[in-house]
């Protein structure tokens, strides 16, 4: 049985890993939704074991990692985020995480990757180097590609006062992404919900396969969520899902949304 925290900014999540891990035998010892708080809960805690998500507000999971292992070198993380650029997941070896899961993620998965990390000798240099392999074997590719990108969650969502949840999409959002959103609205919604807005904010582009599992997460929210809205003000981003359901016709309900905001 390990000791564990659970950082996470969203609260399905940390339920979600609480219930794995205590079902795996473990035993959460305490929860933080910020780096700041996951710093100051190691302290007080000293947890086996910490799941750090990354993309978190006030300190990221990368910058939380950094300061825990300052002073405490023998810290051990499972990174658990929905970001999947290479160049987050070789920051995180680096850092010294001892495993990356993607979300969404499976019981299975937690616990194995909670049990490989127990038996792993302390050895956070070990991880530091593995990820410096891993980059020297991409030596071909361009210096830009290689260079690390700062932490921005694919997505975030949050719970207003009425109950009603905002889901804001940044620019890295995939269909890995769109996965992990399903997860967390799926439980969100499980309470009264009067409905959902989704907020593109500045974000101007998205991979076509991605714009597609979210217009059909969308719909689906529509139907079982209280309905949804969208503020989409970044020209370019009403373009392409213009021409992408013109092209294929595979964004119907995202190209409804874009003609009501538009007679707004």
């Amino acid at each position: 049985m390990a000791r564990i925290l659970v950082v996470d900014d969203s609260t399905t999540i940390r339920r979600l890993l609480r219930d794995m891990l205590t079902g795996a035998g473990h035993q959460v010892v305490g929860e933080a939704d910020t780096g700041v708080k996951a710093y100051t809960e190691y302290v007080r805690l000293k947890p086996d074991i910490v799941t750090m998500d990354l993309g978190m507000p006030t300190m990221d999971g990368l910058a939380a990692m950094s300061k825990i292992l300052a002073p405490f070198p023998e810290a051990r993380f499972l990174v658990i985020s929905a970001m999947e650029q290479r160049q987050v997941i070789e920051e995180a070896l680096e850092r010294g995480a001892r495993g990356f899961l993607l979300k969404p993620f499976t019981e299975p998965q937690v616990k194995e990757a909670v049990a490989s990390i127990l038996k792993q000798p302390f050895s956070t240099t070990e991880f530091r180097e593995k990820a410096r392999r891993y980059r020297s074997s991409k030596k071909n590719e361009s210096q830009a590609d290689n260079a690390f990108a700062e932490v921005f969650s694919p997505y975030n969502v949050e719970r207003a006062a009425n109950g009603s949840i905002r889901i804001e999409i940044n620019p890295h959002f995939s269909v890995g992404s769109c996965a992990a959103l399903a997860l967390e609205t799926k439980f969100e919604c499980q309470a009264v919900c009067p409905g959902v807005k989704f907020d593109f904010g500045g974000t101007g582009h998205l991979d076509r396969k991605a714009l597609a599992a979210l217009n059909k997460l969308m719909y689906e929210l529509h139907q079982t969520c209280g309905g949804v809205t969208a503020i989409i003000p970044n020209d370019k981003m009403v373009r392409q899902i213009q021409d992408d359901h013109a092209a294929d016709g595979q964004l119907t309900f995202l190209a409804l949304l874009v003609e009501e905001t538009q007679k707004i």
